[in-house]
């Protein structure tokens, strides 16, 4: 693997919780040497892609980060054409209800609208990874990958088992996803955490391809079969503006 390869996978490292890591750490992470970790680590931290904290020696994502993200956002005008209808379907269904995007072999919410004490109320929510095999949002952005790209994934994917619900032989979920992409959507039950449930659509762009979705999530106690129906349909209706809106964006 290039430098600029296993200056990417550090990136990516720090991405995950707990979002700090030490040197030893990445070392081992990209598999290279400290020295060599270290005078990777040297140079992203002169553009300031990185920041080492002065006491724990620790590093971390720097601002520019920050600033390339909300260029990408821009960009693509995703925050603007998905906040009102975030909104509008939290406010109907009073759930919480985010945008998750794939990001080349995982996917993140990265945008959402809760209450402030209602599910993942908490921010660092926000650009966490979700098990391939749980959790609505990670399933559906899988499922509408080439069918030998998901073979691929699921060979070197962490498929944890969060819950005895949760799905965790390969085989097995190959056949999920095809579901999934016949019926259009996918509802996840219990598989993430036994309190919750989730519902994903996915989002089409103007070249056909899957690269986000809309999703919602509630609790156990909250998903009757008729709000599950009116909670899917608030999501298929906004996926379909959302779908509609990108087609007249890059």
């Amino acid at each position: 693997m290039s430098s600029l390869g296993k200056g990417i996978r550090i990136l990516k490292l720090l991405g995950e919780p707990p979002y700090e890591y030490g040197l030893k750490e990445i070392a081992e992470s990209v598999a290279m040497g400290r020295s060599g970790a270290f005078k990777l680590l040297d140079v992203l931290k002169s553009e300031h892609v990185v920041i080492q904290d002065p006491s724990t020696k620790k590093y971390h994502l720097g601002p520019v980060v920050l600033r390339l993200g909300r260029v990408y956002g821009q960009l693509k005008g995703l925050e603007e054409l998905a906040d009102p209808i975030l909104t509008y379907i939290h406010r109907v269904s009073g759930e919480t209800t985010y945008l998750s995007l794939w990001e080349g072999s995982r996917a993140f919410p990265a945008y959402k609208k809760s209450a402030p004490d209602g599910i993942y109320g908490y921010q660092d929510f926000i650009g966490k990874s979700i098990p391939l095999n749980s959790g609505a949002s990670a399933m559906v952005l899988c499922a509408y990958r080439p069918e030998e790209e998901i073979r691929s994934l699921l060979a070197d994917a962490d498929l944890p088992q969060r819950t005895p619900l949760t799905e965790t032989d390969p085989k097995r979920l190959m056949e999920l996803y095809a579901s999934i992409r016949q019926k259009g959507y996918v509802l996840e039950d219990r598989t993430f955490s036994l309190e919750h449930i989730s519902l994903a659509v996915p989002v089409f762009d103007r070249n056909g391809e899957v690269w986000s979705c809309l999703s919602l999530a509630a609790s156990v106690e909250r998903a009757t079969e008729e709000k599950i129906t009116q909670w899917l349909q608030l999501l298929k209706d906004g996926a379909e503006e959302l779908s509609l809106k990108l087609q007249f964006r890059r």
